[in-house]
């Protein structure tokens, strides 16, 4: 049986490290994958447990970008203590400045970023729904939330699809954000089947970026938010 493994220092291996992003402590476990889901804060039907406690826990990577691999750069996707900063990640990713760093540098980071964003759709569904939220909750205009559906969004339900859907469906049911982000992906004849209903299903409440037949919000033409609607959406973070 398929197992993802994501170990934290000073913690047993049976044990699951947290992820906190947003407020939020996002569990991540040794596990196999049950059902063809692989939760942030679920083991099993039968061995089901969230865990609160050891917040910023040291995690070892599952995934790796070319600047990491080849040229020993510092990963963006940890601090130097070894806590996972989706945020960090996310304000590079979508070349968003410090408040405190209005000037900048020559080099800001986002091509590193845009290949450690990539390998991790690809190789670690959990992680990948902490930045998928975290970068969420730093776009500032609709362009960037677009930018988010049709890249790292679409890329992760292709690659990990089975895997992330319930934990995407959880956070719809409880953030408008996130049903207007999931409105905003493509990819259906990429997707699995099944996955994509439950995508349609979550999105269905709205609010919506578009009706594009080819997203998952198609025909929800009376959903779509205008450019106030999403300006007001977009300064609210999620709790």
């Amino acid at each position: 049986m398929a197992k993802r493994r994501v170990q934290a220092e000073g913690i047993r291996k049976d044990e699951p490290a947290v992820l906190p992003v947003m407020g939020k402590k996002f569990a991540m476990f040794d596990a196999p994958i049950v059902g063809g889901h692989c939760g942030i804060a679920t083991r099993s039907a039968q061995d089901s447990v969230r865990v609160d406690s050891r917040v910023g826990a040291n995690m070892e990577r599952t995934w790796s970008c070319f600047d990491c691999r080849l040229d020993d750069a510092e990963p963006l996707c940890f601090t130097a203590g070894g806590t996972f900063d989706p945020q960090r990640l996310a304000r590079a990713y979508l070349k968003i400045r410090p408040t405190d760093d209005a000037a900048g540098g020559e080099d800001d980071g986002s091509m590193q970023a845009f290949d450690c964003v990539d390998e991790m759709m690809h190789h670690a569904p959990g992680p990948s729904v902490a930045f998928i939220l975290a970068a969420l909750d730093a776009c500032q205009t609709g362009a960037l939330v677009a930018i988010l559906g049709a890249g790292p969004l679409e890329t992760l339900l292709k690659a990990q699809g089975l895997a992330v859907i319930g934990d995407l469906e959880r956070e719809a049911g409880k953030h408008a954000k996130v049903r207007y982000l999931l409105s905003a992906t493509w990819g259906r004849d990429h997707i699995d089947a099944g996955v994509w209903e439950r995508l349609v299903v979550a999105v269905a409440p709205g609010p919506v970026m578009d009706g594009d037949p080819r997203t998952p919000a198609a025909g929800l033409y009376d959903k779509i938010l205008d450019e106030a609607g999403v300006a007001a959406l977009l300064a609210t973070p999620m709790a």
